[in-house]
């Protein structure tokens, strides 16, 4: 067996490997209970990716591939950030129903 060959079979199993965990994230992102299990699967798929997209790159061997992941992750650090700021807001906000005590 060349190294070669022994490379492409290590980099399929990583990729097949990874792929599952997605997989296994995004049930865990339906059922999870609360909307911040959700957030961190969210952000923990995302991070997946990137190792997907690297891992492909090397795989492939075409560098840009690595240009993709950095862009990538900048998005998916700035979806993150929205998705977290929208759940606080929603979660500071009052109910309609609620009176405010801050007059006295």
């Amino acid at each position: 067996m060349s190294i070669e060959r022994a490379y492409e079979i290590m980099f399929t199993a990583a990729l097949v490997a990874m792929a599952l965990v997605c997989l296994f994230i995004l049930i865990r992102a339906i059922i999870g209970p609360r909307v911040a299990d959700r957030l961190m699967s969210v952000n923990f798929i995302n991070t997946a990716i990137i190792a997907l997209i690297i891992t492909l790159s090397l795989f492939l061997k075409q560098d840009w591939l690595l240009d993709v992941a950095l862009i990538y992750g900048l998005i998916s650090f700035l979806a993150v950030v929205i998705l977290s700021k929208v759940y606080i807001a929603a979660l500071t906000e009052k109910s309609p129903g609620e009176e405010d005590d801050s007059d006295g």
